[in-house]
């Protein structure tokens, strides 16, 4: 069977990461939350699927009244 090289190497990264925190999940969730609150300070913009659906909505809804 076909291995692609990018889904391995993000497999490995994964395994790697997770092995990093003894496979605890809560860990990886508090280091994942610490990395988020880094980049917001750097000014990095988090958006949530439900507000870019919102968002996406409300750009089409903008549309059909604008034609």
């Amino acid at each position: 069977m076909w291995k692609d090289p990018i889904v391995e190497r993000i497999h490995r990264y994964r395994e790697a990461y997770a092995k990093k925190f003894n496979y605890d999940v809560w860990a990886i969730y508090e280091d994942l939350k610490v990395k988020e609150q880094l980049y917001a300070q750097q000014g990095w913009r988090m958006v949530s699927r439900c507000a870019k659906e919102k968002e996406e909505k409300e750009e089409k809804e903008e549309k059909s009244t604008t034609e």
